[in-house]
């Protein structure tokens, strides 16, 4: 622990912004872990739910079950397609299923949100301990040029402090692209879940529209 922290103060306020990239990071990677993990779970649940009331035809009992769980990407766009389904404008009715197609453009989105910010430690935490490194030869070097001895010896120690903040950039550039490749791996398989339930479910409720349309028709 003391070590650690020795380890800190050498590579100089440098590694403090690293401390942030890291903080950062493990943050979002929590974040992320929970969202996705139960999204998963309450998406396959919602999509059996809701299939059960379209198979019914019952589109209030649809409609409280996406007001109960408007926090899901699918129970959202089915609202939208209630919602335009419900509307008195024939253009708005005839339109359901392209207001759904963008509004799930926009849910995969929201899905995405935070991401970037491993992608930006990553490309930029290594670039951040090459400076502190930089700086830590620059300072060693000046202060052998203040002291009037040179040699190995003299830059060694600095030099060595120095180089603790470019293995403190790669290692936090590590962490964050695994954990940002391993999220956007989850995240395509998340919007392709998405996908899919929602053509399912557009699929019921374009049979249960031209079933009433045929009723009210007869």
């Amino acid at each position: 622990m003391w070590q650690g922290l020795e380890m800190l103060k050498s590579g100089g306020f440098v590694m403090i912004l690293l401390l942030v990239c890291s903080l950062l990071i493990w943050a979002v990677i929590f974040e992320r872990l929970w969202r996705f993990k139960s999204l998963g779970e309450a998406l396959r649940s919602f999509q059996l739910e809701a299939s059960n009331a379209l198979l019914r035809n019952d589109r209030e009992a649809l409609r409280a079950l996406c007001r109960k769980q408007e926090q899901l990407p699918t129970a959202r766009l089915v609202l939208t397609a209630l919602d335009r389904l419900d509307s008195k404008d024939e253009r708005v009715r005839s339109r359901w299923a392209e207001a759904v197609e963008r509004r799930r453009l926009i849910e995969n989105q929201d899905l995405r949100s935070h991401l970037w910010v491993l992608g930006t430690v990553a490309t930029a935490s290594p670039f951040i301990g090459l400076f502190g490194t930089v700086l830590g030869i620059l300072r060693s070097f000046g202060d052998m040029a203040k002291t009037g001895v040179g040699g190995f010896a003299v830059v060694a120690s600095g030099i060595s402090e120095a180089l603790v903040a470019t293995a403190a950039g790669i290692l936090v550039a590590v962490v964050a692209v695994i954990a940002y490749n391993a999220f956007q791996t989850r995240w395509s398989a998340l919007v392709l879940l998405i996908k899919l339930h929602a053509e399912e479910l557009a699929e019921y409720l374009g049979d249960t529209t031209a079933a009433g349309g045929a009723d009210r028709g007869a």
